[in-house]
């Protein structure tokens, strides 16, 4: 054998020399001492017998004396019966009442009443104008522009000749143009004019075809009147027509401004609302000479 498989063969016997010491050598277990017991054993006491209890004698109660007495049975007094007589009277007799017919009676509905509303203030009051005089003259002046406005309205409004905003006109009252007014009358303004608000109007905001502002001189040369006076006068008197004033070339357009100042109070409502709107009476005089 070569040394190396000495060497390998070794442990293979101390392995076995190992086991088989380890089997040989177990040790038995020791017995266990014996421990002395703490525990003190009590003895349970004997229950002493009972005393046979002593029974006394019942002393017994004589017995009570019986009384008895004699009862007399009541005496019966007889009752005195009083006849009454009761004098039945004879009923008069019911006159026959006929059945009267029903008549169907139709339940009328029961209407709930209202709450009670809220107090509102109190209404502005209208104001009252007079009505404008036949064959006066009217300024009629446009105050709202020409943004979504019906077409049948703006159609009126350039019948009037009327196309834009701050555009004002004379016309004549009649029927016909009142019709007129009151279609477009919540775009436009319109009050009577005297002589010398026409006069004013003529010098101030009057042109003539070319661009010529009308003066002295047109009025003698076309109408032979000595002034814009004078030829306002025939105008409101009815002397000179305005169609024959268009016809010898003044403008029928008056171009005006916005007025001085603004407006007092809001062009969406009429003037007897405390607007601008609808007919003013002779207070479009004033509107006149705040926006020439």
């Amino acid at each position: 054998m070569s040394t190396k498989q000495k060497r390998k063969a070794k442990p293979t016997s101390e392995k076995a020399t190992k086991a088989k010491s380890t089997r040989a050598t177990r040790t038995k277990k020791k017995p266990e001492k014996e421990v002395p017991s703490t525990r003190v054993e009590v003895k349970k006491a004997k229950p002493e017998p009972k005393k046979p209890v002593e029974v006394k004698p019942v002393e017994t109660k004589k017995p009570l004396v019986e009384v008895t007495a004699e009862v007399k049975p009541a005496e019966i007094k007889p009752v005195e019966v009083k006849k009454e007589v009761v004098e039945v009277k004879a009923e008069p007799k019911k006159p026959e009442v006929k059945p009267v017919e029903a008549k169907a009676v139709v339940a009328k509905p029961q209407v709930k009443k209202p709450a009670a509303a809220k107090l509102l203030p109190k209404p502005i009051p209208k104001k009252k104008l007079p009505e404008p005089p036949k064959d006066s003259l009217l300024l009629i002046v446009r105050l709202r522009g020409t943004f979504a406005v019906p077409q049948y309205i703006e159609r009126t409004l350039l019948s009037l000749r009327l196309g834009y905003k701050f555009n004002a006109t004379l016309a004549k009252n009649s029927p016909s143009m009142i019709g007129m007014l009151r279609q477009v009358k919540d775009y436009v303004t319109w009050g009577d004019v005297k002589p010398a608000d026409i006069a004013r109007l003529l010098k101030e905001r009057g042109e003539v075809n070319g661009g010529m502002p009308v003066t002295d001189k047109f009025a003698k040369d076309a109408f032979a009147k000595e002034s814009i006076e004078s030829l306002a006068k025939a105008l409101a008197g009815g002397e000179i027509g305005l169609k024959l004033l268009w016809e010898k070339g003044v403008k029928p357009v008056f171009r005006l401004h916005p007025p001085s100042g603004g407006f007092e109070s809001t062009i969406k409502r009429s003037y007897t609302s405390n607007g601008q709107l609808g007919y003013r009476g002779t207070a479009i005089a004033t509107l006149m000479t705040d926006m020439t």
